[in-house]
């Protein structure tokens, strides 16, 4: 019976977890979003993030210019020129590497209903895989 009532109690505490997890990250004009560490500074209103040391960062964006993964495909290597390509499909194009500015990164594209979804996270501390996490988490905020 006690482990019985311990399991409900997690599991009604469950969403009150996640949700003290990780906060949201929107971009500037609502379309899109992901889910960043608590204690991250988040600027409302231009879909940024930023760890409390200043080591890792979030960009969220829903850009108008272009049309759909093909153009992520095309024109996002010529940007990210030391990333590399490690995931292709029709439903999400990620690359990894190190941004323009030398700090390491993941960027993902997402197609989402009338348009697509791109985050950047760089990191100079924790790992890749924290950077990954973060990205994954990318989806339409509607």
């Amino acid at each position: 019976m006690k482990l019985r009532l311990a399991a409900l109690a997690l599991f009604a505490a469950a969403p009150l977890l996640s949700a003290q997890g990780g906060q949201k990250v929107v971009s500037h004009d609502g379309g899109c979003q992901v889910t960043v560490p608590a204690g991250w500074q988040v600027s409302a209103g231009i879909g940024l993030a930023t760890s409390a040391d200043k080591s890792q960062s979030a960009v969220v964006s829903s850009p108008k210019h272009m049309s759909g993964l093909a153009d992520v495909k095309q024109i996002a290597p010529t940007i990210y020129k030391d990333d590399k390509v490690v995931k292709d499909s029709g439903s999400e194009f990620q690359m990894e590497g190190q941004s323009g500015d030398g700090k390491p990164n993941v960027y993902r594209a997402v197609p989402v209903s009338g348009g697509l979804c791109l985050v950047e996270v760089k990191y100079t501390s924790g790992t890749i895989d924290d950077a990954r996490k973060i990205a994954e988490s990318l989806k339409s905020a509607k």
